[in-house]
């Protein structure tokens, strides 16, 4: 009798976590893709302001934000291989 209390007891166990540890999985994924279009959205509106900075003259705003901007690639891309590996592991 207590050996199948203990065995129901751990496949209640394994039906409840198991699900959680799918759907943990499944949107930090999902926030990591998020994450990377919202930089890439502000990527591509930093080249806008860099181009009209060098219109204008102002060198010294460009360089300062082309070197913010080197930070936020040099992040996504680590945000990406991060993702990579998430989805080799899933089997993806």
């Amino acid at each position: 009798m207590k050996t199948i209390i203990v065995l129901l007891l751990i496949g209640i166990g394994i039906l409840v976590v198991l699900p959680q540890q799918v759907f943990a999985q499944v949107g930090a994924s999902e926030q990591m893709m998020n994450h990377m279009r919202f930089t890439h959205t502000q990527l591509a509106n930093n080249i806008d302001n860099v181009i009209q900075l060098i219109k204008s003259n102002n060198t010294s705003e460009a360089i300062t934000l082309l070197e913010g901007m080197e930070i936020k690639i040099d992040h996504m891309n680590t945000m990406f291989n991060d993702l990579v590996w998430e989805l080799s592991n899933k089997g993806h």
